[in-house]
């Protein structure tokens, strides 16, 4: 008999994990080449470095102020003529402005004389245009209207700089001020912007090099992947099949046991909610002596929650633990017992629950030192599951 020319499982297997390999490392040097070429193309700082002035506004009068605290502190008036030399004279009048009126309406009448003074030695000292002063002052005391300590202070501002607030007739409209002096315009950024047409070609192969190798995958594993399918629920008792069979063992020491789950129906409808979790314990104790659960159903059709508490022959006769348990119309205390079952049932829903396993810790059956109980999740025949609109809770996603 021929040999069969089909290559071997081990074959293919080996082909399919060097192409992976050559395609990933192949990537690799097109990306590292398109990455070179972007930080070339644009630098991602200046040649000279960033400026406050491309900060977000927001992030700009946080600069602003830091360099007025800095003054106030130092009262060096070079460093800050050099900290605001990229800002325009609008901006920074309007600065030291607004923070000379904060100040006076704070109290702080010395703080404010000194901006004032730091405002009046940047306008010797860089020859601020008046018209500009006059025109940001009435700006600031259109914005201010109805504060008259910021009004004042406004005021002062602008006289102390050898100008009073004059209407514009168009609050936050400022006369442009005029170019600032060459030595203190910003550099333009080096390099170009944008891709060169080599890019875009790069590109394009990147993408046809990812697109080909997406397609031999698929068509080589398509074939193997199969839907996984939904386990089959092994009933053995009487009638239809649970909805959803569910167990948990709590075991001392799980402070934060909690095990609820969502039932659903076989298309992924959301009916609800059950499972167990911690209740009632000892006081102080740590870990936890666990002496009450709650074994809940929450039925959306109807919005309703059921609650058993399942607890400890200590918890179950205590007053005062029972009393809050009675207080709950929609709760019922269940002593724990080996073997012992109980029931919770809405319009649309019944859970049927057991006791499977239990032990007490040592002392006087106060706590619990292992429980394990099993819920079968019953949807009653005839139950309207369309009611209620409420869709996965988003813990549970």
């Amino acid at each position: 008999m021929a040999e069969s020319a089909r290559p071997s499982i081990k074959s293919v297997q080996r082909s399919l994990i060097v192409g992976i390999l050559v395609g990933l490392i192949f990537g690799c040097v097109i990306g590292i080449g398109l990455a070179t070429l972007y930080i070339r193309s644009n630098p991602p700082v200046y040649a000279g470095g960033a400026y406050p002035k491309e900060l977000t506004q927001i992030y700009q009068n946080h600069y602003l102020a830091m360099v007025i605290d800095s003054y106030l502190v130092n009262g060096q008036l070079e460093n800050a003529q050099e900290r605001l030399k990229s800002f325009d004279q609008t901006t920074k009048i309007e600065a030291l402005g607004r923070w000379s009126a904060i100040y006076v309406a704070g109290g702080r009448a010395a703080e404010a004389q000194a901006i004032n003074k730091l405002a009046v030695d940047l306008k010797e000292a860089e020859g601020w245009n008046p018209d500009t002063i006059s025109a940001v002052a009435a700006e600031l005391t259109n914005e201010f209207q109805g504060d008259n300590a910021k009004v004042q202070a406004i005021t002062t501002f602008a006289s102390q700089l050898g100008q009073v607030p004059v209407d514009t007739g168009q609050p936050g409209e400022a006369e442009p001020p005029p170019a600032e002096p060459a030595a203190t315009a910003e550099p333009a950024p080096s390099g170009g912007g944008g891709f060169s047409w080599t890019t875009v070609l790069l590109c394009l192969l990147l993408l046809l090099l990812v697109a080909l190798i997406a397609f031999v995958l698929y068509r080589r594993l398509a074939g193997k992947q199969k839907a996984p399918t939904k386990p089959q629920v092994v009933w053995e008792g009487e009638g239809p099949a649970p909805l959803k069979q569910w167990s948990s063992t709590y075991t001392f020491g799980q402070d934060n046991y909690d095990e609820f789950f969502t039932i659903e129906t076989e298309n992924g409808d959301f009916l609800g909610e059950s499972g167990m979790g911690i209740l009632e314990t000892v006081p102080g104790t740590k870990p936890k002596q666990v002496v009450a659960f709650d074994v809940g159903l929450f039925d959306k059709t109807d919005i309703t929650t059921l609650s058993r508490v399942v607890m400890s022959e200590y918890a179950y006769n205590d007053e005062a633990i029972r009393a809050k348990v009675d207080a709950n119309p929609q709760a019922e205390a269940v002593l724990a017992e080996p073997g012992g079952t109980f029931t919770l049932e809405t319009s649309a829903m019944r859970v049927e629950a057991k006791i499977e396993e239990m032990e007490y810790g040592e002392g006087r059956n106060a706590y619990f030192d292992k429980l394990k109980i099993a819920l079968n999740v019953f949807v009653k025949e005839g139950a309207d599951l369309k009611i209620g609109t409420m869709d996965i809770p988003d813990e549970y996603k």
